[in-house]
């Protein structure tokens, strides 16, 4: 099995580990399979610029990618990434209560202890130029958010101790497999996987789009990340949104 080749940089503080990223692509067209992680980083963000709370010792990741795929595809990438790190967590400890919360959320024992966003380039003809996955994630301390749906965590309140360097290893061999098995084998492995363990109530789900809450039954992950509910009798495709159930 040929994994593919990376390399891993770690900084003391960035603004943001995915700014740190375009900037050295400004530098350097070339480079690919560049993971970066920092200390400390000032200006996290994730999906529509909502600010990220990032604190020393949390983990703050950014992979850089040129998969040869169309941009309609390329957010499969963001499922790929929560189960590497379902994975990489379970491989720590087995009986690990992890959920998926679509689009982009990974639940400890129902509280959100990590984010994935997705930013991508493209040439006109939709073909990906390059793609930069950023991941956020509580390893020691998390904020205290009044008015989200879900409460936020770390592995440390959840009584999951893991060194971060030791944690970045095995989480980049687990990413980087998985990518590898994406590309020759397609989604439905990691939809699947995806699937099986997202966070629901009753066998349903909870969509909130901007005022509008939509429940229905997961059926499915389009290939461009959206969703296909069953709503009572009727099947509808979502494209944005947040889940809050």
């Amino acid at each position: 099995m040929m994994i593919e080749k990376y390399n891993l940089i770690n900084l003391k503080t960035v603004k943001s580990t995915n700014l740190e990223i375009k900037k050295l692509l400004l530098l350097n067209k070339k480079i690919n399979n560049l993971c970066l992680s920092a200390d400390n980083q000032t200006d996290g963000y994730g999906r529509r610029n909502t600010k990220w709370f990032s604190y020393p010792g949390n983990l703050h990741l950014s992979i850089l990618l040129k998969p040869k795929c169309k941009l309609e595809t390329v957010n499969q990438l963001s499922f790929l990434t929560s189960i590497s790190i379902g994975e990489t967590l379970k491989k720590k400890k087995k009986n690990i209560n992890i959920k998926y919360k679509w689009p982009n959320d990974i639940l400890l024992n129902k509280k959100k202890i990590a984010g994935v966003i997705i930013e991508t380039s493209s040439y006109l003809n939709k073909k990906i130029k390059w793609v930069i996955i950023g991941i956020g994630l509580n390893l020691i301390n998390f904020p205290h958010l009044k008015k989200n749906n879900f409460k936020a965590s770390s592995l440390k309140n959840e009584k999951i101790q893991i060194d971060k360097d030791i944690f970045i290893d095995l989480f980049l061999k687990i990413f980087f497999r998985n990518y590898y098995f994406w590309k020759i084998k397609g989604f439905n492995f990691i939809k699947n996987k995806w699937i099986s363990n997202i966070y629901k109530k009753n066998n349903n789900i909870v969509i909130k789009q901007q005022n509008i809450y939509v429940e229905g039954k997961l059926l499915n992950v389009l290939i461009n990340g959206g969703i296909k509910l069953k709503i009572k009798n009727k099947i509808k495709d979502l494209f944005y949104g947040d889940q809050v159930i």
